[in-house]
């Protein structure tokens, strides 16, 4: 078992093995939201980092993901955690409280995907006017004038 499974088995979060030399990635996992926590506190407390947070517009089918990497600061243990909800009006929770570096990443993920961060510290917008009322990462932005192929 490794660190991965290791800090998330406790949690009962399956860990799906990848090799690392083919996609830079050790290990995924999907999880809940209300799991998400739990598992950025059992991976910080072993000693991960977070890289990023981001998150993908699946515009078929009506969802929208958060996607979550972390490392380790002595072993080389690249992790995804992934997490779904519904594409419109989409929540997450923060994870600020845990990561404070997180906190940039969820403003900028808010403000271009339109996901709100439950408890966040700051949801100030981080690149766009406050007062902006589009999120240009989504799969259905258009730029005013511009027409735009949808899948």
């Amino acid at each position: 078992m490794n660190l991965i499974e290791t800090a998330l088995d406790v949690l009962d979060i399956g860990v799906d093995r990848f090799d690392y030399t083919a996609g830079g990635l050790h290990a995924q996992a999907w999880v809940r939201p209300e799991q998400l926590r739990p598992a950025c506190r059992a991976l910080y407390s072993l000693g991960f980092f977070l890289e990023t947070v981001t998150a993908v517009d699946l515009i078929a089918g009506e969802i929208m993901q958060g996607v979550y990497l972390f490392n380790h600061y002595e072993q080389n243990m690249r992790c995804k955690i992934i997490l779904e909800t519904e594409r419109i009006n989409p929540v997450f929770p923060s994870i600020g409280a845990i990561y404070p570096g997180a906190v940039w990443h969820e403003r900028e993920t808010g403000e271009f995907f339109g996901i709100t961060y439950e408890n966040s510290r700051d949801s100030r917008c981080l690149l766009l006017p406050e007062e902006t009322t589009f999120h240009p990462l989504r799969k259905d932005f258009k730029p005013q004038g511009q027409p735009v192929d949808t899948p």
